[in-house]
């Protein structure tokens, strides 16, 4: 949704909306929070998203991952399309290494201790 808040917001009746991480740039919004694109894009332009919305935007990231994301030997999936075992099986023997070394260069915190309890706007992990 490209018009959607990037960061923590309130909606109806205070509920806290946590939208995964983008970064802005070129007038777009480019997906920065994990997933296939953390296993497809170099590890160096994940990291480099992170702090643009660290740094720039002062903001807390949020990142995810599925845990078969980590299994490089999980079974493979039999007949399907040459794109969707591109975009399932791809670089899933970097992802644990890739996850240390975010870890590493990055300060992290549970959700709760980021953004309740706290000015939402404030609310920064820094690198």
């Amino acid at each position: 949704m490209p018009g959607a808040p990037r960061f923590a917001h309130r909606v109806n009746c205070g509920l806290l909306e946590l939208p995964v991480t983008t970064a802005r740039f070129f007038d777009r919004n480019w997906p920065a929070s994990g997933g296939g694109y953390f296993r497809l894009l170099p590890y160096a332009l994940s990291r480099w998203l992170l702090q643009k919305v660290n740094q720039l935007d002062g903001q807390p990231a949020i990142f995810y991952f599925h845990p078969w994301e980590i299994d490089a030997a999980q079974p493979r999936v039999a007949g399907i399309s040459a794109k969707t075992r591109f975009r399932h099986y791809v670089n899933l023997r970097h992802t644990e290494g890739r996850l240390k070394r975010l870890l590493a260069d990055f300060n992290w915190g549970r959700m709760d201790e980021v953004f309740l309890g706290a000015d939402v706007s404030a609310a920064v992990v820094k690198p």
